[in-house]
């Protein structure tokens, strides 16, 4: 590998490891970095015709003339904020913008989960299942931009395909290539696509060398070399077609999470964002004289060339939210009483000086519609993921957080161990932890309660459902809220650590009297840091006997939800009775059942403990059998697997029926795990049992789960 610097006064066929003087002063490398980085990792070159997911399309039909695709040497910036030289392709004619996966492991970047589908030429699709952001930074002049790029092992081939000789080339000698090795065979480390491509001509400027050559277009990388080059005998038999399209994965994701669903939680060292983030948090929270928590946004160090303009988008989009809440009276009323709680309660408040920060970043918002919920059917979710005209969203310049709570499994499963059930929620949990003067205008919203009323802007004051770092930041209050306040409650305290999975408190005591005093110290707890709790329900009614009406759950049984997703199939909990059953949600659609209804409806099922995969596992089957079939997403399927199908969905309903006691073991008892496995062609199994012993000799035998 040659290096990309070189010495103007030298021949063009020939480089040396001296850089321009017109080297911007950023770029503080190592002019052998990009060598370097090279050899660190070596990637084999894709051939499109033997591997049906490459994304370069290659001809076995002799051309006539070669022709020089677009490159350009960039510098590339790591998670410490040096930089490294990348060969990068300019592409515009794809979507997506592809960085090989030995260029991710050299930036050590952190990786985002996505679930993407890449398209190349001839529509074999490639899953994406990681994306970094990062700086693309000029090696020629003062140029930036951040850009995410989806990771994926191979992008292309080497181009060209062969080196070819430049040494008759008459390149003007003060013409600054951006690719000064464009002629000699190598790796592509980049692709970027249309989304950028033409940020990067800033004139018109471009040099004829010859009727037989390529041109030299002006560009913010240096001068690029693309066209055909007719002079020159066909160094290749292959011809390369980088045209790339993404879609969005939803059901690929859904998919993944019905497989993940059963698999044991594995705790890993945090990432050095998430320790950053965890520091961030503990150095800037405090409190209000009320107790209530004040926090602050956790930030990308880069945050203010990460955030572009928002509000021109938040406009458009408040705009067809009207239109839609004109449409429906009803959901109109549910938005309109949602925003003017809001407004009372002092969540949000109108901003006077709409420039009176230097900084600010405005948030579409739309409604979300649950059904179940007993009390806020419709919900204000606003959109911080919204992509700017710096292509990145604002929840992208945030740090997410790390998750500070228990597993939903670890916490049912103990659940089934306690005599005394109890269960109880924080009312509207965001809402109590309040956001730092200094973060609320970046949480701009645009509202009017009438059309005939100007638009007015409003900041909201409390940490916002839909913002990355909520989750994170609300949580980990309440585990800073035991930490302040817990050591006082020698009950209230370990179960506000233990028992919460988000807002939901799920736990229980072995008498009532002792479920009363962890109720009473919850209550007096979290009230310290105005967390009210609400919806209490026990399976024993003298637990719940001295509390306000208000302060009871109005339903007959307490749904368990892993996120704010309708389930088909979701684990409930029949105080009254004490038992768990699930709910089946099962709605089919009109028409035949295609390959792609039947996974999104399978891949929806939801059961934490196992307890009902021996008819899960019968879903999963389907998936194989259908997954073996050349039939398309929206293809009729064949008859047989129809019957199977409609057979299924059938004895799905028939769950409703099972029933399977909560508490799983006996009073005052010593405990045993029995745990059986087998295998055949088509499956795989567990189940676990819990042998509890009393001391008078009462044995008792429940299924404790049944984890695939």
């Amino acid at each position: 590998m040659i290096h990309p610097g070189y010495d103007e006064s030298q021949p063009r066929s020939t480089y040396t490891d001296s850089r321009s003087a017109r080297t911007p002063t950023h770029a503080s490398v190592n002019v052998t970095q990009y060598e370097e980085d090279q050899a660190e990792t070596v990637i084999s070159a894709t051939t499109a015709v033997s591997q049906p997911d490459a994304l370069c399309c290659v001809s076995l039909r002799a051309r006539e003339k070669n022709v020089c695709m677009p490159t350009a040497v960039v510098s590339v910036v790591d998670c410490y904020g040096k930089e490294h030289f990348a060969r990068a392709i300019l592409d515009s004619a794809s979507q997506a913008n592809l960085m090989t996966e030995r260029m991710a492991q050299l930036l050590r970047l952190r990786r985002s989960k996505v679930n993407l589908l890449v398209n190349g030429v001839g529509g074999h699709p490639k899953l994406a299942t990681e994306s970094v952001t990062t700086q693309i930074r000029s090696r020629r002049k003062q140029f930036t931009t951040n850009i995410d790029f989806i990771i994926l092992e191979k992008i292309t081939p080497k181009l060209p395909a062969q080196t070819f000789s430049i040494e008759n080339w008459k390149i003007p000698d003060d013409v600054l290539l951006a690719d000064p090795e464009f002629n000699r065979s190598s790796e592509v480390d980049l692709l970027i696509s249309n989304e950028h491509f033409f940020t990067f001509f800033t004139s018109s400027a471009r040099i004829e060398l010859s009727k037989s050559l390529p041109f030299l277009v002006d560009s913010v990388f240096g001068w690029l070399v693309s066209g055909a080059l007719n002079a020159e005998p066909a160094v290749s038999n292959a011809i390369s077609c980088n045209i790339t399209t993404v879609s969005l994965n939803s059901l690929h994701e859904n998919l993944e999470k019905f497989w993940k669903i059963e698999e044991l939680p594995i705790r890993s060292d945090r990432s050095p964002h998430e320790k950053k983030c965890e520091e961030f948090y503990i150095k800037t929270v405090s409190r209000m004289p009320d107790g209530r928590y004040i926090v602050r946004l956790p930030r990308h160090t880069n945050f203010e060339t990460m955030t572009g303009e928002t509000e021109a988008i938040a406009r458009r989009r408040f705009e067809l939210l009207e239109r839609r809440l004109e449409k429906s009276p009803e959901l109109k009323g549910e938005y309109h009483r949602f925003m003017s709680e809001y407004l009372a309660l002092g969540y949000m408040r109108p901003v006077q000086n709409k420039d009176s920060a230097p900084i600010a970043c405005y948030l579409p918002h739309h409604p979300v519609v649950k059904h179940s919920s007993t009390t806020t059917k419709v919900r204000v979710v606003f959109d911080a993921s919204v992509k700017t005209n710096s292509g990145f969203s604002l929840n992208d310049a945030l740090l997410v957080g790390p998750v500070v709570q228990d597993d939903l499994l670890s916490i049912i499963l103990r659940f089934r161990t306690y005599p005394v059930a109890l269960v109880a929620d924080i009312e509207k949990m965001y809402r109590q932890v309040m956001m730092h003067p200094e973060d609320t205008p970046t949480q701009r919203i645009l509202w009017r309660f009438s059309p005939d009323q100007p638009v007015q802007i409003y900041e909201l004051l409390t940490v916002t459902y839909g913002m990355a770092p909520s989750s994170f930041l609300a949580t980990r209050t309440l585990q800073q809220l035991s930490s302040d306040e817990g050591n006082a409650y020698p009950r209230g305290g370990p179960a506000l650590r233990k028992g919460f999975y988000v807002d939901d408190f799920i736990g229980g005591a072995s008498t009532i009297q002792e479920a009363i005093h962890m109720r009473d110290e919850l209550i007096e707890l979290l009230a310290k840091g105005g967390f009210p709790l609400r919806k209490w329900s026990s399976n024993k009614l003298q637990v719940l006997e001295d509390l306000a009406t208000d302060q009871t759950a109005v339903r007959d049984s307490h749904r368990f939800d892993a996120d704010e997703t309708v389930k088909t199939l979701g684990v409930c909990w029949e105080p009254e009775k004490d038992t768990l059953r699930f709910d089946t949600e099962m709605q089919l659609g009109s028409g035949k059942p295609t390959k792609r209804s039947i996974l999104s409806t399978i891949s929806r099922l939801f059961d934490p403990l196992g307890l009902v995969s021996p008819v899960v596992i019968r879903g999963k089957m389907i998936i194989q059998q259908l997954w073996s079939l050349p039939c398309g997403w929206d293809d009729k399927i064949p008859e047989t697997v129809e019957k199977n199908w409609m057979k299924y969905v059938q004895q799905l309903q028939e769950l409703f029926q099972f029933r399977i006691d909560r508490y799983a073991l006996l009073p005052d008892a010593s405990i045993q795990l029995h745990i059986f496995s087998d295998a055949s062609e088509k499956a795989y199994g567990c189940c676990i049992y819990a042998r509890s012993i009393n001391a008078t000799g009462n044995i008792r035998v429940e299924l404790l789960a049944l984890p695939l």
